[in-house]
C-alpha cells in the first residue's frame, strides 16, 4: 500500500501540480506580456499575435526535445487526426478565446473561471466514457474543488462580462474537452510527438488568424522576450506532461488537479501584478480545493 501511495505521488500527484502551478502562473504572465509588448484591450488581432509565437515556438521546442531523445517527429497518418482534434480544442479554440476574454478581466478572475475546465472535463468524461464515471468520493471531491474555485471568486468578480468572463469561460468549456480528446486519443502513441504538432499547429493558425485581422506587437523589449520565452517554455513542459499523464490515468482522476489553477494563479497575480490576494476566501479556497483533490483520489489509492 505504501508503495503503490509512492508511486502515484511520482508517476501523478507531482506532475499534476507541477502542470497546475505552470498554468496557474499563464493569467499574470499573458496579462504582464501585454504590457510589456504594448498590446491593447481593444485588439483582439494583436493579443493573438503573442498567443501564436508562443505556441507555435514552444510546438517546435517539444518537437526538438523529442527528436534529441532519440524519437521520430514525423507523425504516421494514424496521428494526424489525433493531432488535429486535439490542437482544435486545446490550442485553437481554447486560447482564441482565452488570450481575447483575458485583456477584458483580472489575472486572479482569469484564473478562477479557469479553474472551472475540471468541472467541465468531469461532467463530459463521465457522459462520454464508459470507464471514467463520477463515483461518490469523487463528485464530492469534485464539488469541494468547484466551491473552492467559488470562494475564491466570491468578492472578486465584479459582475460578468461576456467579451472578458464569457470567453475566458468558454475557453474552459474547450480545455475539458481537450482533456476528454487526449484521453481518447493518447494511449499507445507518443505524447511528445503529439504534443509538439498540436501546439505547432494551433500556432501557426493562430498567426494566421491575427495576420489576416492586422494584429502585430506594438513593440518589443527585453523583457517581453524573456517573458515570452519562459511562456514557450511553460507551454513546452505543461502540455506535454499532462498529455502524457491523460494517456496513463482517467481524466477525472488527473483533471481534478485543474483545481488548483485559480490556487496558484491567484498566487502568481499577487507576485507578477500586484494584486492582493492575503484574505478569508483565498485561503478557504485553499483548503476546499486541496481537501478536493485528497478525497476524490483517496478512492483510487484504497482500490
Amino acid at each position: 500500500m505504501g508503495e503503490q501511495k509512492r508511486s502515484l505521488l511520482r508517476q501523478l500527484y507531482l506532475p499534476a501540480i507541477l502542470c497546475t502551478a505552470l498554468w496557474g502562473s499563464a493569467a499574470p504572465c499573458v496579462k504582464r506580456g501585454y504590457e510589456l509588448f504594448a498590446v491593447s484591450a481593444d485588439a483582439p488581432f494583436s493579443q493573438l499575435v503573442f498567443a501564436g509565437w508562443r505556441f507555435a515556438l514552444a510546438g517546435i521546442l517539444v518537437l526538438l526535445v523529442t527528436r534529441l531523445k532519440g524519437h521520430r517527429i514525423v507523425p504516421k497518418r494514424d496521428e494526424i487526426k489525433p493531432i488535429l482534434a486535439i490542437s482544435l480544442f486545446q490550442s485553437m479554440l481554447q486560447y482564441v478565446c482565452y488570450y481575447i476574454g483575458l485583456s477584458g478581466t483580472t489575472g486572479t478572475k482569469g484564473s478562477v473561471l479557469s479553474g472551472t475546465q475540471t468541472f467541465f472535463a468531469l461532467l463530459l468524461a463521465h457522459c462520454l466514457l464508459p470507464n471514467d464515471k463520477l463515483n461518490r468520493r469523487k463528485t464530492l471531491g469534485c464539488i469541494c474543488g468547484f466551491a473552492g474555485v467559488l470562494a475564491l471568486g466570491l468578492g472578486g468578480l465584479n459582475g460578468f462580462n461576456l467579451t472578458g468572463d464569457g470567453l475566458v469561460l468558454l475557453s474552459a468549456v474547450s480545455a475539458g474537452a481537450g482533456a476528454l480528446v487526449s484521453r481518447i486519443y493518447t494511449p499507445g502513441r507518443d505524447p511528445m510527438l503529439l504534443t509538439g504538432w498540436q501546439l505547432l499547429i494551433g500556432g501557426c493558425f493562430l498567426l494566421g488568424v491575427s495576420t489576416a485581422g492586422g494584429g502585430a506587437l506594438g513593440r518589443v523589449t527585453l523583457g517581453g522576450v524573456l517573458l515570452l520565452g519562459y511562456m514557450i517554455a511553460l507551454s513546452a513542459a505543461a502540455f506535454t506532461i499532462w498529455t502524457a499523464l491523460l494517456g496513463k490515468f482517467p481524466v477525472g482522476k488527473v483533471s481534478l488537479f485543474g483545481f488548483l489553477i485559480p490556487v496558484f494563479g491567484t498566487l502568481f497575480s499577487a507576485l507578477v501584478l500586484g494584486e492582493n490576494i492575503f484574505t478569508a476566501r483565498n485561503l478557504a479556497a485553499l483548503v476546499l480545493v486541496s481537501g478536493g483533490i485528497a478525497v476524490a483520489n483517496s478512492a483510487s489509492t484504497k482500490k
